[in-house]
Parts: C-alpha cells; structure tokens; sequence
C-alpha cells in the first residue's frame, strides 16, 4: 500500500504539471510569438509563417517554389499541441509536368485521422495510412527546422524598389541594406525577397531568393477556415 501511495503521489505532480502546461499552451490571453523565416534548398525555396504560443505550435504557413516539387502553399493548424488541421494547394510536379493538386486532412484530438480528400489534376485520390503518417511526421520536422532557421537568424525579408529605396513590406518603411549595390540585381517589377538578418541597423542578406515572383508582398497562407 505504500509502494502505491508513494508512486501516486509521485505521479500526480507530472499529470497536472502537464495538464496545467496544455491549458497555458491553449489560453487566448497568453502572447503569440511570430516567426517568419525561409531556406533555400536543393529543392528549392521555403518560406514559412510560424506562429507559437509557450513554445506550443499553433499555426503555420508554408510557401514552396520548387522546379522539383511544384509551387504550392500550406497551411498547418495545431490544437494542444497536436496537429489538428492541414491544407495544401498549388501545382504538382507529376511526370514532369505541372499539375493543379488539393490536399485537405483533419485529425481528432488523438491524432487520428477523421476527414482526408486528395484531388489530383482533377481526380480525387485515395491516401494511404502511411502517405497520412508521413504528413504528420513532416509538420514535426517543419517546427523542429524552424526553430533552427530562427537561431541561425536566417530571415525571411521582402519588399519592393520605390525611388531608388527599397521598402520593407512588413513596415512598408525604407529598410537600409549592408549593401546598396544590390539594387542593380533585383527584378525589374520592383519586388524583392532575400533571406537575411538585421545586424548594426541594416539587413545583411545572406541570399536573394530569386525564384520567388511576386507582384504584391507575399502573405502568410490562410487555407483553413478557423471559424469552422
């Protein structure tokens, strides 16, 4: 009998540390940490919208441009921790050529898929158990890459050419660069997106994403409807 009191009382210290953890994680009223970051691959660019709340994720956004892969974008959305919602759209690399694809999946608060539709070029496509694992384990390591992208400072930036300045998009102010002559190799309709980061009062760019063409400031990709 002591053996199991003593244990009990080991143990329901650990039970509600981790429910008191998962209601701070899921309270409104605590701050929601922003972080947008990007890579540039050999499959080619990623950018993402991370948003976390007590180191918990709650949403993420996800742009790729890839020759390889396609360009599409995702939308990612968590609840206690456990990915909860995910929605992808674009285009497909499918035998060598581009093709429009959908990807809709929903999962209960044990991690189960409940809803999947997968549409293909036009037809609606079955995914396997394993295909939906992969899915998940990949927003795993989509937090995981994140988070090493944001401590190695590696940034996302945009904005466009007015007067000789560029213009952030986030301040929509002038945004000074470590180095001016890069101007000269910006796309002619203005817009701009590096990966860098903010050092001495200037952005220092690491590499200039030239595969992203925009005509307007790339948003966060909002797929999911979280009034539902």
């Amino acid at each position: 009998m002591f053996k199991i009191s003593f244990l009990f009382s080991f143990l329901l210290p650990l039970v509600l540390s981790g429910c008191v953890a998962g209601n701070l994680a899921d309270n409104p009223a605590l701050p929601i940490t922003k972080v947008n970051v990007a890579e540039q691959k050999l499959d080619g660019t990623h950018i993402y919208w991370y948003l976390s709340r007590q180191n918990t994720p709650e949403r993420l956004g996800e742009r790729v441009y890839s020759a390889k892969l396609g360009d599409y974008q995702s939308d990612y959305q968590w609840q206690s921790g456990k990915l909860k919602m995910l929605l992808q759209q674009g285009e497909r690399l499918v035998d060598g050529q581009q093709v429009p694809f959908e990807l809709q999946l929903r999962f209960d608060s044990q991690g189960v898929a409940v809803y999947q539709r997968y549409t293909e070029d036009g037809q609606i496509l079955p995914l396997t158990i394993d295909e939906i694992a992969e899915l998940k384990q990949h927003s795993e390591y989509l937090v995981q890459q994140i988070e090493r992208l944001k401590k190695s400072k590696q940034y996302f930036e945009q904005g466009y050419k007015q007067q000789q300045q560029l213009i952030s998009c986030q301040t929509q102010q002038p945004i000074a660069i470590d180095e001016p002559n890069v101007l000269s190799v910006f796309d002619p309709s203005g817009y701009w997106a590096a990966i860098g980061k903010q050092k001495n009062g200037k952005f220092r760019i690491n590499k200039l994403l030239s595969g992203v063409v925009s005509e307007t400031c790339l948003q966060a990709p909002t797929l999911i409807d979280t009034k539902q």
